[in-house]
Parts: C-alpha cells; structure tokens; sequence
C-alpha cells in the first residue's frame, strides 16, 4: 500500500488494524508492521520518533496492552 499526503495516519491505521484482524498479533501481522515503517521512514535517527507514534497506535488499536517505546538518541544511559 503506497501512502499519499492527506490521512496517512489513518490509512497506516487502517492497514494495520486490518492485518490485526487477519492475523491476529501473530508473524504476519509484525511483518506488516515493518513493512509499513520502511515506507514511512529510513532507517536513521527520525525513525525512532515514527517507530514510536506507530507503537503507540498498535496499543490503542489492542494488539499490546502496552507499547515499548525506543529511547531517543538524547536519552540517557
């Protein structure tokens, strides 16, 4: 699924939701999961903000009860 500008969040949103509701939290659903954050971002230092606020709408959609969320690079040991 290619992203345009207006809704992304909800269109990521929805392909997630829907791979939750195909395939549970299982594999495939983390599959997804990856594939929908190597379109949004590089893998660099603005990804961990993205990997984050995708996390965040995996809890509220119910696959984790709570989301692990990466430490900035400003974080401290």
């Amino acid at each position: 699924m290619e992203y345009g500008t207006q809704g992304l969040a909800e269109q990521v949103r929805t392909e997630l939701e829907d791979s939750f509701h195909k395939h549970g939290c299982g594999a495939e659903f983390w599959n997804t999961y990856q594939r929908v954050l190597s379109r949004l971002v590089p893998a660099d230092d603005s990804r961990t903000r993205v990997t984050n606020e995708v996390a965040l709408m995996i809890q509220q959609l119910g696959v984790v009860q709570r989301a692990q969320l990466v430490p900035g690079a400003d974080a401290g040991p």
